[in-house]
């Protein structure tokens, strides 16, 4: 299937939230227009298209795995930027969002898988140039 299509298909689910839809405070540390995002941090529609590309689908542990898969590649996550993510995603997230114990693997999952690609910071790509191509191409470059 296409990008585009895909993108069309993510959207048309009855769980998708529209950035309208997003907590305030999720979006203060994960929206890259926010004044105190954290690394990694990426725009909804880009966000989506990582979890397209990840074989994601919307539940927070899927969330999870995209957010640490985005922050791992990032070159400028430290230490410390890490553990202050995955504490406000434990402890301070609202209900809906926050991460319990499973999460918080799938999360380190995503963060070791995202350190180890190649193509590094991801959260900085613009797909929209790759609307005509595969997901299965995508996932190869």
């Amino acid at each position: 299937m296409i990008l585009s299509k895909s993108i069309e298909k993510w959207q048309d689910n009855p769980t998708y939230k529209e950035q309208s839809k997003i907590h305030w405070f999720v979006w203060l540390l994960e929206n890259p227009k926010s004044p105190i995002s954290l690394t990694g941090a990426i725009d909804l529609y880009n966000h989506d298209i990582i979890h397209i590309l990840l074989g994601r689908g919307m539940e927070v542990r899927d969330e999870a795995m995209v957010i640490g898969f985005t922050m791992g590649n990032s070159e400028t996550t430290s230490s410390w930027v890490r553990w202050l993510f995955e504490f406000c995603a434990r402890y301070l997230y609202p209900e809906g969002y926050c991460f319990d114990e499973d999460d918080l693997v799938e999360f380190e999952r995503g963060y070791a898988y995202g350190y180890t690609r190649l193509r590094r910071n991801i959260h900085l790509a613009k797909f929209d140039c790759c609307m005509k191509k595969t997901i299965s191409r995508l996932r190869k470059e």
